[in-house]
């Protein structure tokens, strides 16, 4: 209010143009990034909640004039007598294979490579190389590579197991779980390598030259500074391989395409063959919405790990 001037209100300012010639890159900058995550990411999330509560089809007349069910796909998802076990293959799958797997192997392999080259150890580069090789395959030719890995009659495990004296195992058959989380992690293990690589190298030497003065052993650095370090990129990087184990399905596809019956089929498999199998794409759609729901459940929790304190 201006003071004497009868309760009128002050004209507002105008953004100063230096002001406008400073945000402005920052915007066009931005503005790439944005389009994109809506056309990719944030376009097709909309699509899916919408195509969930309708009867969308890929054939019939529910293709042709699909209609507004509501919450009915929803409805049918809870009552689907096979969906409690494709959350809890979907589990154990993120759990040993991102979690156990890819996160806990890709942080050794950085802390081993790491450690070799401060050493100036030659085989570190072999090692760094063999691990991005698995890495860069194809996921199909991945899928095919460990499917003649694991094959009963001449597969290279049971051949191996064969000179050891020992009988061939179903792999695929006994144990295919077990299968498609050890796949998934030997090809997903490199990429938290690298990042924990890149993080490795941001840690001041200084810290550890402390902590050696002070009588501290290997363990107690580890424990004491490079892990509360390595904690906010490692929560990212756990994030990352969680979403990313979640929507895997063309690797388990082409070891399993979710068998044994349902013992191999994860969320993301299901709604892919909901969708694309069975034709009901408004079903697979609700299934995908749930899934993004998990996924936003492990954001938070990753998220708030990384914010809290040591």
């Amino acid at each position: 209010m201006i003071p004497g001037g009868g309760g009128a209100a002050a004209p507002a300012r105008p953004v100063p143009r230096d002001a406008l010639r400073r945000q402005a890159p920052y915007l066009f900058g931005l503005a790439p990034a944005a389009i994109l995550l809506a056309a990719f990411f944030v376009g097709p999330a909309l699509w899916a909640a919408y195509a969930s509560l309708t009867n969308t089809a890929l054939v019939g007349i529910d293709a042709a004039r699909p209609r507004f069910v509501g919450l009915a796909n929803y409805e049918r998802l809870l009552g689907d007598p096979d969906f409690a076990n494709v959350i809890r293959n979907s589990v154990v799958f993120v759990v040993g294979s991102a979690v156990v797997g890819q996160f806990v192997l890709g942080l050794s392999l950085a802390l081993l490579i790491d450690h070799a080259e401060r050493r100036g150890y030659r085989l570190a580069t072999l090692a760094y190389a063999a691990v991005l090789l698995a890495w860069v395959n194809p996921t199909v030719i991945a899928g095919f590579l460990w499917v003649a890995m694991f094959d009963f009659y001449n597969g290279s495990l049971n051949t191996g197991l064969a000179l050891a004296g020992a009988g061939p195992v179903d792999w695929l058959g006994q144990f295919p779980m077990l299968s498609v989380v050890i796949a998934n992690t030997w090809r997903g293990a490199a990429f938290t390598m690298l990042i924990f690589l890149g993080a490795l190298k941001t840690i001041p030497s200084d810290i550890y030259e402390a902590a050696r003065v002070d009588g501290a052993n290997a363990w107690r650095r580890f424990w004491d500074h490079t892990l509360p370090s390595l904690r906010p990129i490692g929560a990212l990087a756990l994030l990352s391989i969680t979403m990313s184990t979640f929507g895997t399905f063309i690797l388990i596809q082409t070891l399993t395409n979710g068998g044994p019956g349902t013992q191999t089929e994860v969320i993301a498999l299901y709604a892919f063959h909901e969708a694309f199998r069975s034709y009901a794409i408004g079903y697979g759609s609700a299934i995908a919405v749930v899934m993004l729901l998990i996924n936003f459940a492990f954001a938070i929790v990753y998220l708030r790990w990384s914010r809290a304190r040591a």
